[in-house]
C-alpha cells in the first residue's frame, strides 16, 4: 500500500516540475518576443527619425544653392573669393519641433565649394537623431579652356628637385603627373590627372583640394589641349592680327642694339626663333608671339656682352598678355628673374631647367604646354591661376548660369 501512495505522490512531483518547466518556457518566450517587438518597434522609429533627420539635412543643402544663386552676397563671394566660407543655421523649418539644420560652405577655389549639412531632431528622453551631408559643388564662369588650372600639360607634368607652388587654381595633366627628387610642391585647389600621380618618398605634396588619378580614383577628365591659330592665313592669326611682325635675325639684332628692350606693341610677331642672352632683358607691354623656339638662359654671352637674362611680361585691361610659343619653350640655367603678367603656351615642350637660386619665377595668368618639365628649381616657382589673363588670350569656353552638384555623400 506505501508503494502506491509513493508512485502516485512521485507521479504528482512530476507533473508539477513539468508545469513548472512548461509555464518558464512559456514566460522566457514570451519575454523574447515582447523585447523582439520592442526592438523591432526602437528599429522602426530609428529608421523613421533617420529618414526624417536626412530629409531635413538635405533641405539645408537645397536652401544653400538656392542661396548661392539668388542671394547676392552668397552669388557674389561663392563666383569670387576662392577662400570664403560662410554658415546659417534654422531652426524649426517646417513647423513647431521639427528639428533643425546647420549648413556651412567653404570654397576650395572660384566658385568651387563644398557644402556640408548637419540636420538634428530632438527625440526625447535627452536623445537627438543627427544626420550629415555633404555635397561640392561647382559654377562654370566663363572659363578659359583649361578651367582653373594654374598649370596644366597635354600630356605629362614632370617636377624632379624643385619646389612649385599653383596658387588660386588647379595643376592639370592630360597622362601622369610625376613628383620626385626631394622636390616640394603645393596646390590651392585640385591636382588632377588622367593618369596616374607619382609621389616619391623624398618628396611633398600639399593639395588643398582633391587629387583625381587612375590610382586615386576617379581620374581627371581630359581637357583639350586649347589650340592657337599662330600663322594660318585667316585674318584672326596671331601673325595677321599683329601690329609688327619681325623675322628671327631682325629681333636678333634688335635685342643685341638693345640689351634693356620694351615692346610696346600690343602684339608682337617673330617669325623664328626668340633666344635671350647676354644679360638681355626683355620687357613685353602686351603679347609675344614666336614662331618657333622661345629660349631664356642657355647660353650666358652674347658676343662680347655676358650676363643672366630676364623677361617681364605687363599686363594691360582687356588687352592678351604674356608669350605664345608654336614649338618649345625653355628658361634655363643663365636665365635671371622671370615676371609674368599673362599666359606662357608652348604648342610642344615647356621645360623650366636648373633655374638658379636668387632670382624669381613668377607667372599670374597660367603656364600651358604640350609637355611641362621643371626640373633642378630650388627657388620656388610661383604660378597664380588668373581667369582674365587666360580668357583675354583663350577666349572663354564655357558659362553657365547653374550651380551643378558634383558629388554628395551622407555620414550618420
Amino acid at each position: 500500500m506505501k508503494n502506491i501512495f509513493k508512485t502516485e505522490e512521485n507521479k504528482k512531483g512530476i507533473a508539477l516540475l513539468v508545469t513548472v518547466l512548461l509555464m518558464s518556457l512559456i514566460l522566457f518566450s514570451s519575454l523574447y518576443f515582447l523585447n523582439f517587438s520592442l526592438t523591432e518597434k526602437k528599429i522602426a522609429h530609428s529608421q523613421a527619425w533617420g529618414a526624417k533627420t536626412y530629409y531635413l539635412a538635405e533641405a539645408g543643402v537645397a536652401e544653400m544653392v538656392w542661396r548661392l544663386k539668388n542671394d547676392e552676397t552668397y552669388k557674389s563671394n561663392f563666383e569670387a573669393d576662392p577662400g570664403w566660407t560662410t554658415n546659417f543655421t534654422r531652426d524649426n523649418p517646417f513647423g513647431a519641433n521639427s528639428g533643425s539644420y546647420t549648413v556651412t560652405i567653404t570654397n576650395s577655389s572660384q566658385a568651387h565649394g563644398e557644402i556640408v549639412s548637419v540636420g538634428t531632431i530632438d527625440v526625447g528622453g535627452g536623445k537627438t537623431s543627427q544626420r550629415m551631408i555633404k555635397t561640392t559643388v561647382y559654377k562654370a564662369l566663363g572659363q578659359s579652356g583649361i578651367g582653373d588650372s594654374a598649370g596644366y600639360a597635354d600630356g605629362n607634368i614632370n617636377i624632379s628637385a624643385s619646389m612649385v607652388n599653383f596658387y588660386n587654381g588647379s595643376a592639370h595633366s592630360n597622362n601622369t603627373f610625376t613628383v620626385n627628387l626631394f622636390s616640394d610642391i603645393s596646390v590651392d585647389s585640385d591636382l588632377k590627372a588622367v593618369g596616374n600621380y607619382l609621389l616619391s618618398w623624398t618628396s611633398s605634396a600639399a593639395v588643398a583640394g582633391r587629387v583625381y588619378a587612375q590610382n586615386f580614383a576617379p581620374a581627371a577628365e581630359v581637357i583639350a589641349m586649347p589650340a592657337i591659330d599662330f600663322d594660318s592665313e585667316s585674318p584672326n592669326s596671331y601673325k595677321n592680327k599683329a601690329d609688327v611682325v619681325y623675322t628671327s635675325a631682325e629681333f636678333e639684332d634688335l635685342m643685341e642694339d638693345n640689351q634693356n628692350l620694351t615692346l610696346n606693341d600690343p602684339i608682337t610677331y617673330v617669325d623664328g626663333d626668340v633666344e635671350l642672352r647676354g644679360g638681355q632683358v626683355l620687357t613685353i607691354n602686351g603679347l609675344l608671339v614666336v614662331g618657333r623656339d622661345f629660349i631664356v638662359g642657355d647660353r650666358y654671352c652674347l658676343g662680347s656682352r655676358c650676363g643672366r637674362s630676364s623677361v617681364i611680361v605687363n599686363h594691360s585691361e582687356g588687352q592678351p598678355s604674356g608669350i605664345l610659343v608654336m614649338r618649345k619653350a625653355y628658361f634655363k640655367l643663365w636665365a635671371g628673374d622671370v615676371d609674368i603678367n599673362g599666359i606662357v603656351y608652348a604648342n610642344d615642350q615647356l621645360d623650366i631647367l636648373s633655374f638658379p637660386l636668387g632670382f624669381d619665377f613668377d607667372v599670374i595668368g597660367g603656364l600651358i604646354g604640350r609637355k611641362l618639365t621643371i626640373t633642378s628649381v630650388w627657388e620656388p616657382i610661383n604660378i597664380t591661376h588668373n581667369n582674365d589673363y587666360l580668357v583675354e588670350v583663350l577666349s572663354a569656353s564655357s558659362f553657365s548660369p547653374i550651380i551643378t552638384v558634383e558629388h554628395w555623400e551622407e555620414e550618420y
